[in-house]
């Protein structure tokens, strides 16, 4: 998947209200929805389609993914904005929090 690509699919999420959780989630189902008819998928650490992979999860998958992408380009204040919605679908959807290194 390309960088636009991805960032196209992220929009919905990216753009929810801050303090409207409901709206975060049923953006979080549009997007896996969408993710999942495009055939993107979740690897393992061996790189094999992850089994059992919620929504939030491969949403906060494809995030941390754009995020990346964002800092090759030197877009620092976008790659805090969608560290900060991963953040916040993971507190909504109680994912353990995984430091970052950089």
């Amino acid at each position: 998947m390309t960088p636009r690509l991805l960032a196209e699919l992220l929009e919905p999420i990216l753009t929810a209200a801050d303090d409207d959780e409901e709206a975060l989630s049923e953006a979080v189902n549009l997007t896996a929805e969408a993710m999942a008819a495009l055939g993107a998928t979740v690897l393992d650490p061996d790189g094999h389609p992850a089994r059992g992979v919620s929504d939030e999860r491969a949403v906060v998958a494809a995030l941390n993914t754009h995020a990346h992408n964002l800092m090759r380009d030197g877009r620092l204040d976008d790659v805090v904005e969608a560290l900060q919605v991963a953040e916040r679908i993971g507190r909504i959807a109680h994912l353990p929090h995984h430091p970052r290194t950089v």
